[in-house]
């Protein structure tokens, strides 16, 4: 005997309910299947798409709800019947509300369903910085017209391009919190990502140097300024235009399309303070490739025994 098609399972699928409570409500059933579900040559999921309609309507009849599409497979109706219906797993429940939504969206026509979200991107109009550029701006720091903008602008530097730190996380890091530990040096980074950054190591003597110039308190500025105020005095500092704009987020963002290139994605993501990963995309498409060539008999070696940090 031949097996069936899908389109025959969901012509002749037979739930295990009274047939005469199934013929009320099997035409209704295949019409949101048909209409909703684009066609399978899968007959499991020929199946699994009549036992889940089939499962919501019976459910949706018995709290009184009219058989009607834009009744039943109303937002707020889909959701209840995932969330309360009896005899579910977990994530068969969190399936099964997915899938009825797409379904949902598909076959209504007024039901309240919300346009279906778009995942959006922190926009970035500005280039990291090459390393010349960085080393420009790490020498006009001394040459600024005030004590302050020599100090901030120094440390901004040093622990954006250096240690890829946030603006509010420079502000709030003190002489005690840079560290070296044999050739390294290490930034302690406060607040919600507590964290240990090490330094990139062409930046590590701007790092040391700031932290000396703090005189053992915040190498950005003493006292603490408003949470604005990185922005607000890089703004104000003295330099080419060719190195605008100036912010805190252009040098994070110089550290983070370089580092993501050296070091296993789970380190980037522990060193960035990173919980998502929703900007490694846009991250990805800022950095410069390398131009060396492929690749070194010494990280072949390596590549082959890789383990975990």
């Amino acid at each position: 005997m031949a097996r069936r098609t899908p389109e025959e399972i969901v012509e002749l699928y037979t739930p295990h309910m009274p047939e005469q409570e199934w013929e009320a409500i099997r035409p209704f059933v295949v019409d949101v299947v048909r209409r909703g579900f684009a066609a399978t040559q899968v007959s499991q999921v020929a199946v699994a798409r009549m036992v889940m309609v089939t499962s919501l309507v019976r459910w949706a009849l018995e709290q009184g709800l009219p058989l009607d599409v834009e009744q039943i497979f109303h937002p707020a109706t889909v959701n209840r019947y995932a969330v309360t219906v009896a005899g579910l797993s977990e994530a068969t429940r969190s399936t099964r509300r997915a899938t009825l939504t797409t379904l949902s969206r598909r076959i209504t026509r007024a039901a309240p369903w919300e346009p279906p979200r778009v995942v959006l991107h922190y926009p970035h109009g500005e280039q990291p910085y090459t390393f010349a550029q960085v080393s420009r701006l790490l020498w006009w720091a001394p040459r600024q017209g005030t004590a302050i903008r020599r100090r901030g602008l120094a440390a901004a530097v040093a622990l954006g391009a250096g240690a890829g730190l946030r603006g509010t996380e420079m502000m709030s890091v003190r002489s005690s919190d840079v560290r070296e530990r044999s050739a390294h040096v290490i930034v302690a980074v406060r607040g919600p990502m507590t964290r240990q950054v090490p330094v990139r190591p062409a930046y590590a003597d701007a790092v040391l140097a700031a932290a000396d110039n703090a005189h053992g308190g915040p190498l950005f500025h003493d006292p603490l300024l408003r949470v604005n105020a990185v922005g607000e005095l890089l703004s104000h500092c003295d330099v080419p235009e060719t190195l605008r704009p100036l912010t805190s987020t252009r040098l994070r963002w110089t550290w983070e399309c370089a580092m993501i290139q050296a070091v296993p994605l789970p380190v980037f993501m522990r060193m960035s303070g990173h919980t998502e990963t929703g900007r490694l995309a846009d991250i990805l498409g800022a950095a410069r490739p390398s131009t060396r060539a492929w690749w070194t008999a010494a990280e072949l070696d390596a590549l082959a025994w890789a383990v975990p940090w």
